[in-house]
């Protein structure tokens, strides 16, 4: 049974710089309403959120959603209960891990922002990163980001989308994010879906039992998972939760029958 399915925000239920399909939104709201926490529903999995973006964005969407379990932001980095109403952040982000990230900041803002339309991404605490509506300028700064970051930082990874480049601890990647969630909700592996659809996911949809991508990922992502929805966006995490619904459906029914 699946009693967990979590998702991306940007490149799946929602695209970057674009207005929100509210209707989607909603109908995927009906779901989440139903579904309650995992194990709660028959069939219906409960619903969370993994997102590189900062705790005001995730924390809003979850509450558009109505989503009644923790969510995650900044890769799995933090971790917010929506019902206790309390943040939390991974014991394993240091003092020291903070100083860094402070100092990647500053050398951005010094030298991969002027000139630029790129724009700090302020609001995050435990990783440095850069937005911007250029696609061009986004994948022309990655590869100055990635060598200054090997050389100087090898304890943290690059990631990058067409709109974004996070700079994260070793270690408070998506992966390690899902398993703190799974740790918390005493969820296993294969009782999880995640959809996702940039290279920052990977590791978390190689670690669920139930690995999903919507039209629009990344070549790496449409290659690694066994499913890729036909619809791109939240109309591909609607396809995949549904999958997902009748999967359980499925389930039942071979008890039932058994």
């Amino acid at each position: 049974m699946i009693r967990l399915f979590v998702s991306d925000i940007d490149g799946c239920l929602a695209e970057p710089y674009r207005p929100f399909a509210l209707d989607r939104f909603q109908e995927l709201a009906d779901q989440i309403r139903q579904a309650g926490q995992p194990g709660d529903h028959p069939s219906l999995p409960a619903f969370s959120i993994c997102s590189g973006r900062p705790y005001p964005y995730v924390e809003a969407v979850t509450q558009v959603l109505g989503i009644q379990v923790p969510v995650l932001f900044e890769a799995g980095a933090g971790m917010f209960d929506p019902r206790e109403v309390v943040v939390r952040w991974h014991p394993n982000f240091t003092d020291e891990l903070a100083e860094q990230v402070e100092a990647l900041r500053r050398w951005m803002v010094a030298h991969c922002i002027p000139g630029t339309s790129l724009m700090l991404d302020i609001g995050k605490r435990t990783q440095a990163g850069i937005v911007g509506p250029n696609p061009e300028e986004i994948l022309r700064v990655v590869p100055m980001v990635e060598e200054y970051v090997a050389t100087y930082f090898p304890a943290f990874h690059v990631f990058h989308t067409h709109v974004s480049i996070d700079v994260v601890p070793r270690g408070f990647t998506k992966r390690e994010g899902l398993q703190w969630l799974m740790e918390t909700l005493g969820l296993i592996s294969d009782e999880v879906a995640y959809i996702g659809d940039a290279n920052g996911d990977l590791g978390a949809l190689e670690l669920v039992g139930y690995a999903f991508a919507p039209a629009n990922a990344a070549t790496a992502v449409r290659q690694q998972v066994a499913l890729v929805m036909e619809e791109p966006a939240i109309k591909g995490v609607l396809a995949a939760y549904r999958w997902c619904v009748h999967h359980n459906e499925r389930c039942q029914q071979k008890i039932v029958a058994s």
